[in-house]
């Protein structure tokens, strides 16, 4: 949510709270290949593209949107040469993300298809979600699931 003022008298100002248009959290990814990843996100995975920001030679994406059809979305660029704000959290992949979407089945079938490295085969869970997880890739895991946290 985000909120917008008006001025009251005992405060100076009062909030009122409006419904947010973007995703207020973004995970963020590094690739060394990160003109592969604009693809494969894309095709294989499901995402869509938002924009993508090009840098020089030496970090040839220098920012990526990425949003999930379903809601939310990701970023993500090159690995830079000088190094990353977060130390060694974040590099290639060691990141992990959780997809919610009503056709798990299809991501599945795509990154079967793509021959990627399946960590979790698709299966109902304890909990009430169909779930299934694989590695992209550069290594990152991701796991997409019918299961939209609680209240959803």
């Amino acid at each position: 949510m985000t909120t917008s003022g008006t001025t009251t008298p005992e405060t100076g100002t009062s909030t009122t709270t409006v419904p947010r248009t973007n995703p207020g959290a973004w995970p963020t990814l590094s690739y060394r290949d990160a003109e592969a990843a604009v693809r494969y996100l894309i095709d294989v995975v499901g995402f869509v593209e938002s924009v993508v920001y090009r840098g020089g030679d030496d970090r040839p994406i220098a920012h990526a949107e990425f949003r999930w059809p379903d809601g939310g979305g990701i970023m993500f660029g090159s690995e830079p040469s000088e190094g990353r704000w977060s130390g060694a959290a974040g590099a290639p992949g060691t990141s992990s993300a959780y997809l919610s979407t009503d056709d798990v089945a299809e991501v599945a079938r795509r990154v079967t298809s793509a021959g990627w490295r399946v960590l979790r085969p698709l299966a109902e869970t304890d909990y009430g979600s169909r779930e299934f997880a694989f590695f992209d890739p550069e290594g990152n895991a991701w796991s997409v699931g019918t299961y939209r946290g609680e209240g959803s």
